[in-house]
């Protein structure tokens, strides 16, 4: 049986912009985890800052997919940390070349669910049986 799903915010900023904005939306409570770049030392791009948010998850990176809206600081730093790493892509930064690391691009959070689905460490069935 799948397990459910956990949520964090990773940021650059400080934990109590995060948790006011959070807490003005209503959202604070959907989160297991607000890890922020302040309290933490590390800001991303760096492994350190992603494998920070894995840990307060407890899960290992390859378990975890991280979704951001730019390019470098968010898809290329997740991947690079060994997270599925997926770039919301809703044309305020310019598209760039990944390199040698797999940034999945969506439009829009509507398109994650297929995306997530796709991946068999997320819920698409395994074709080694």
């Amino acid at each position: 049986m799948p397990r459910a799903a956990l949520h964090a915010v990773l940021s650059n900023s400080s934990i109590t912009v995060q948790e006011h904005r959070l807490r003005a939306l209503g959202l604070l409570d959907r989160f297991e985890a607000v890890l922020c770049a302040a309290e933490l030392g590390v800001s991303k791009p760096r492994p350190g800052a992603f494998l920070a948010a894995c840990e307060a998850l407890g899960l290992a990176p390859h378990e975890v997919a991280y979704v951001g809206d730019h390019p470098e600081i968010d898809g290329r730093g997740a991947a690079e940390a060994g997270l599925l790493s997926v770039w919301i892509d809703r044309g305020t930064s310019p598209a760039r070349d990944a390199g040698d690391v797999v940034v999945h691009r969506i439009a829009g959070l509507s398109e994650l669910p297929a995306l997530l689905r796709s991946d068999t460490r997320f819920g698409a069935p395994s074709t080694f049986g």
